[in-house]
């Protein structure tokens, strides 16, 4: 892990902040415990239970410090918890906090106990009077028995209705140009466009919304991507996927994406990291838990599953959208057409509970049933899978619906951060949208709100289907390596220059 982030829901964060900043000015402290999420190269501590203190166990004295029965209650609730440690304190002054050396000497202090009792790192948090997040983890040297480091983090995340981000402006500094994106900053102001350059986005699914959500997220500054898909481009790809074109095919669409987004980027320096996997497998699973928000362009039940899943254990917000065409019998006219973009995650209804799959179409899928032609074919498929292909039309205004649900989320205009599921429909152009839909009762996803890498539960498994898609196109490599080695070695040397000379 090389990368560090820490995520608390809003009412924790209420909590934190009655407590820790005070009328007095006082400085205070306070213990929370954690649960870890780890993905392929970020370490999430997602805040689980605050423990404040009862009226004896601190003293307040300009600065603070806790009294040894106020650990020894923390480390027993911990244990029993099975969770890790956090220690949070105030500082009187705003934006991201460093420390003093009293603070270092104190984590450094409680730091070999936790790390003994529970296994997991110390994390240290403190607050800021504006109500902005600094955090660390204490991780134990590799070679030294009784050294522990500091490893700052680079966001901390505050979950609610809205996503809020305090970043560490050392580690991950704004990436915009002012001049290229100067009317989109007029919208909305220089310091929402720095936090904008900054957010972690994944995109799983790059086919037709897929991709141009890639496009107006790449002109509109983002500059760290995370693209997760397994296929392959083919030529019926050509006329739905944007910035991909006739000699892409072959390529995966991570890859032939990732290009087309270097060339529409308008921040100055742009970070893809492409996961020739599915968001069902281990590797696309956690790659996905790097991201701060999630785009579900996908249009299977399982991995909407894993989406869903990721929304709630690990408190990721995913936007989610789905397109449904309707023909007539012949597929000569079309008779409706709609599509659906909602946001789901901590404090909101779930993607089954919205209807958007079925949990025994993911188990069929995930058993490979969906992919078997004798089993599906007496299937109704409306019952499973979109009714039809995206249609580029279609797909570029769900596209669009969904980068405005992201946008509400982070910027919250007019302090509204929550537009609900928004249906809109093509013959009637017009749209629907149904606010504060619950969950059912009972509703699995809602239990294991939080519960991150501690949710026992696993959603992923092998994908036969992408295990194949990724074989063909090794095989494919293999075979144009191979012809490649047959030419005259002028004739390689000549191939090789016009490839780069045109590429």
């Amino acid at each position: 892990m090389n990368i560090f982030s820490a995520i608390i829901n809003e009412p924790a964060n209420q909590l934190l902040l009655n407590h820790l900043i005070r009328a007095d000015g006082q400085e205070d402290l306070c213990f929370a415990t954690y649960v870890p999420g780890k993905g392929s190269n970020r370490f999430t501590g997602i805040l689980s239970a605050v423990i404040l203190p009862n009226h004896d166990e601190r003293n307040l004295h300009g600065n603070v410090g806790f009294l040894p029965h106020y650990f020894e209650r923390v480390m027993e609730i911990a244990a029993k918890r099975k969770e890790g440690i956090a220690f949070l304190h105030s500082h009187p002054g705003p934006g991201w906090q460093g420390m003093s050396d009293d603070d270092v000497v104190a984590e450094t202090r409680l730091s070999p106990s936790v790390s003994g009792l529970t296994g997991l790192p110390l994390l240290g948090l403190t607050l800021g009077t504006d109500g902005s997040w600094s955090g660390r983890f204490w991780i134990k040297d590799e070679f030294e028995k009784r050294k522990y480091n500091r490893q700052w983090c680079d966001t901390i995340r505050v979950i609610g209705k809205k996503l809020s981000i305090t970043y560490n402006d050392a580690l991950l500094p704004p990436i915009f140009d002012a001049t290229r994106q100067m009317r989109t900053i007029s919208a909305w102001g220089g310091k929402t466009q720095e936090d904008l350059s900054r957010l972690k986005i994944g995109i799983v699914g790059l086919g037709s919304v897929g991709s141009i959500v890639a496009e107006i997220l790449a002109r509109t500054g983002i500059a760290n991507f995370t693209l997760i898909d397994f296929d392959s481009v083919e030529d019926k790809n050509l006329d739905r996927l944007t910035n991909v074109f006739a000699d892409d095919v072959g390529k995966a669409k991570v890859q032939a994406v990732a290009n087309g987004i270097h060339k529409s980027a308008t921040a100055p320096k742009v970070t893809i990291n492409c996961c020739e996997y599915s968001i069902c497998e281990k590797e696309g699973f956690e790659m996905a838990l790097n991201c701060d928000i999630l785009f579900s362009c996908v249009d299977r039940p399982w991995p909407r599953q894993v989406l869903n899943f990721i929304a709630y254990a690990h408190l990721i917000s995913v936007i989610d959208g789905g397109i449904l065409v309707r023909t007539n019998k012949k597929n000569t006219n079309i008779v409706g057409a709609e599509w659906k973009a909602q946001t789901v995650g901590y404090k909101r209804a779930c993607l089954e509970c919205l209807g958007q799959y079925k949990t025994e179409n993911a188990v069929l899928e995930m058993s490979g049933k969906l992919d078997d032609p004798e089993y599906i074919k007496g299937l109704n498929k409306a019952n499973f899978l979109d009714a039809h292909e995206n249609v580029f039309v279609f797909s570029s205004h769900l596209a669009s619906m969904e980068v405005l649900q992201m946008m509400i989320l982070f910027i919250a205009p007019s302090g509204i951060a929550d537009v609900g599921q928004q249906l809109y429909h093509f013959v009637l152009g017009s749209m629907d949208a149904e606010q504060n839909k619950p969950c059912y009762e009972n509703c699995f996803f809602q239990s294991v709100t939080g519960k991150g890498d501690y949710s026992n539960v696993t959603v992923y498994a092998q994908h036969p289907v992408a295990v194949k898609a990724r074989l063909k196109r090794e095989q494919a490599a293999k075979k144009l390596l191979s012809a490649e080695s047959k030419q005259p070695q002028h004739y390689t040397w000549l191939q090789k220059l016009l490839r780069k000379l045109f590429k």
